[in-house]
């Protein structure tokens, strides 16, 4: 063996090892053996991406072989059953109460005249006395597993296939554009795709799926395709919609067209009464905070749905330049809209960051891909709760979220600009003076 098939199989062995021990404990969320293997994790992520990034000439069994454990990375936490607090047992709940006839948007499940449609995995759910806050596109997943298998394991199983698929569209994105193809070891390898789909079973899985696949197809100049998946992108969760301004004039208007009419008609779908299915999503904006600091202060110098706008603009805003400056097949082009729009919001919980992870591989998204890993401490807030605290990221590690995050990207901000301005200078320097019109009479 060559020294990187020993790094990779040293890395691979602590990675599974790590996740078999939370398998077996069966490790709270945020308790001292959870950050131990989360930390195990990120050790030998990094490592994997700094001996790959070493190698000129890779063997393409050995990237394989690196696949290969991403998925044995995964396996020991997607076989154990969950428990009826995971978010899961509320997309089984809102699946299961579709295909009885009612619509997930128009009951909640602690309503007594609906104690029959529940089970000994969803008694238990967490937010059981409100509205669902998942769009149609999560409700037509969640109604088709159902359909399958009525269990919290099939919806964590459907999950784990999505990100599964998402490495399999981001290598051949990858193959398309003519990076190296070891970049997928990005996303496969993370720390928190792990955690957050594999051992929580997070629907953001599904959307991320989405995006990458659109992104693929739009490489693809398939817009119809691209337009589809976008659309399933935003009728899972409601992030990707600041990537608008990427498809103008990229995608046929026929295509866009269809695109509109899917995204209208899923909704109109679950519309009852005149009322689009929007949820507890008005409830969220207006009342609930999570680790948004940046929401909170723009909140406190206006109204709760200003911030929200302001959210939404800033994602809107940045998508626009990358349409302008940045080509489509950019991870920047992609990943920084939704990042900076998910800063902006009122809630941001770790497995929010999902939708970013297919796109952290350049030096460009090194701020975003820091993010993911910043953003685990977060997970303290759990026992901290148990305990009688209050639901608040505590300050200290609020402070190294998003200080690292931000102290790499105004380094590299720096860079750019001194390159820039070096570079013209050099330029400026090389060419000829511009004759004045005067003396060229």
């Amino acid at each position: 063996m060559n020294s990187l098939q020993v790094s990779l199989a040293a890395s691979g062995a602590l990675s599974v090892a790590s996740t078999v021990v939370l398998a077996i404990t069966q490790a709270p969320l945020g308790s001292p053996v959870f950050f131990a293997c989360a930390g195990v994790q990120t050790i030998a992520y990094g490592f994997v991406l700094w001996r790959f990034s070493r190698e000129h000439l890779l063997q393409r069994r050995i990237l394989i072989a690196a696949l290969l454990i991403s998925v044995a990375i995964r396996a020991p936490l997607a076989g154990p059953r969950a428990g009826s607090d995971s978010d899961m047992a509320r997309y089984l709940w809102d699946g299961r109460v579709q295909t009885l006839g009612y619509s997930p948007y128009d009951v909640v499940p602690a309503d007594p005249a609906l104690a029959a449609t529940h089970t000994d995995e969803t008694r238990g759910m967490p937010s059981a006395r409100t509205r669902t806050p998942y769009p149609p596109g999560a409700q037509l997943f969640f109604r088709l597993v159902v359909s399958i298998r009525d269990s919290i394991r099939a919806m964590k199983a459907a999950l784990v296939a999505c990100d599964l698929m998402t490495i399999l569209i981001l290598w051949r994105w990858l193959a398309l554009t003519g990076r190296p193809e070891w970049l997928v070891l990005t996303y496969a390898w993370n720390p928190l795709v792990v955690l957050e789909i594999a051992h929580s079973g997070h629907l953001d899985a599904l959307g991320a799926m989405w995006i990458a696949a659109s992104a693929y197809w739009l490489a693809r100049r398939r817009t119809a395709l691209a337009s589809i998946a976008y659309v399933l992108a935003v009728a899972t969760k409601l992030l990707p919609i600041v990537l608008l301004p990427l498809y103008w004039r990229r995608v046929r208007l026929r295509d866009g067209a269809a695109g509109a009419t899917l995204l209208a008609l899923l909704y109109l779908a679950y519309t009852r009464h005149g009322a689009l299915p929007f949820g507890n999503v008005p409830n969220v904006v207006e009342h609930i905070r999570f680790n948004g600091p940046l929401f909170r202060l723009v909140a406190g110098f206006s109204a709760s749905q200003a911030a929200a706008i302001a959210a939404v603009g800033l994602g809107l805003a940045a998508a626009a330049w990358a349409r302008w400056r940045l080509d489509i097949n950019n991870p920047a082009a992609w990943v920084w809209p939704m990042g900076l729009a998910l800063a902006a919001a009122p809630v941001i919980y770790p497995w929010y960051l999902l939708y970013l992870t297919p796109f952290l591989f350049t030096q460009a998204t090194l701020p975003i891909a820091l993010w993911t890993i910043t953003v685990i401490p977060v997970y303290i807030v759990w026992p901290l709760a148990s305990g009688g605290a209050r639901w608040v990221v505590p300050g200290s590690v609020m402070r190294w979220e998003y200080g690292i995050p931000l102290v790499v990207g105004l380094y590299l901000a720096w860079r750019a600009y001194v390159s820039t301005s070096v570079g013209g200078a050099g330029l400026r320097r090389t060419q000829p003076n511009p004759v004045e019109p005067s003396r060229t009479l």
